[in-house]
């Protein structure tokens, strides 16, 4: 994912962006009777999803205290599928989810190297789908992370799907012999109960039809900088000053 602070960040070896094509995979065969010395792949402009799973000794006390607390939120009477209100993140029972998804961020950033003071969740809210309900493909705007946490799960009712956001790679899809990483426009993540999914708020994504008898309860989440607009938005580019 290109984060805020790449947009203009210069490599300790150059110029803005700069990358070794020796490495990534081999597209040519070099051996003797090829006119190629090397030959490599460049991976460009990463999407980063990060999966984390909770050990069971935190998640299972942790989504016994959510289900409890979202039974006292039920609506009555109950649809097939219904949401909470945004603002779970200030309800003390979603206090150690909020601090782990929190902490979680933390770490995302810093492995991207931002520089910001401190990232926050600005709203939590549960998603409680009954058998044959999906979710739609759709984005968090106004925010520079998402994600979701999952109470309740079953086969079935067990996956988030991600969608290209480069709408032009579609112009053209060819058949592909293998369906990997490489060409697909849709990647479909296997979760399970205690699992901690995030990604750019950008990225499109949406849930697949409840296809079990089990209710599907998980929980979303945005992320943003509170100090972005004072301290991190600043213009990536530095005008030129007419020569006197």
């Amino acid at each position: 994912m290109p984060s805020l602070a790449d947009r203009r960040r210069k490599d300790p070896g150059g110029g803005a962006g700069r990358r070794s094509w020796g490495h990534g995979g081999t597209v040519l065969s070099a051996a003797d009777t090829s006119p190629i010395e090397k030959s490599g792949v460049l991976k460009l402009f990463p999407t980063y999803v990060w999966a984390t799973q909770l050990k069971r000794a935190v998640f299972e006390p942790l989504n016994h205290a959510i289900l409890a607390r979202l039974e006292a939120l039920r609506p009555s009477p109950t649809p097939g599928q219904w949401q909470t209100a945004q603002n779970l993140h200030q309800d003390p029972a979603f206090a150690p989810l909020v601090g782990i998804v929190q902490r979680t961020a933390r770490g995302i950033c810093d492995s991207l190297t931002l520089i910001y003071d401190e990232v926050l969740v600005t709203g939590c809210w549960a998603n409680v789908s009954e058998r044959g309900h999906p979710h739609r493909a759709h984005i968090h705007p106004n925010n520079f992370l998402s994600g979701a946490y999952y109470v309740r799960t079953a086969a079935g009712a067990d996956a988030i799907q991600f969608h290209d956001p480069r709408m032009q790679a579609g112009m053209i899809v060819p058949p592909a012999r293998d369906q990997n990483r490489a060409n697909p426009d849709l990647v479909t993540l296997d979760v399970s109960e205690g699992m901690l999914v995030m990604f750019p708020a950008w990225l499109q994504h949406s849930v697949p039809p409840n296809l079990s008898d089990r209710t599907r309860v998980s929980v979303a989440f945005n992320l943003m900088f509170p100090a972005f607009g004072t301290k991190m938005a600043s213009p990536l580019w530095q005008g030129d000053t007419p020569a006197d």
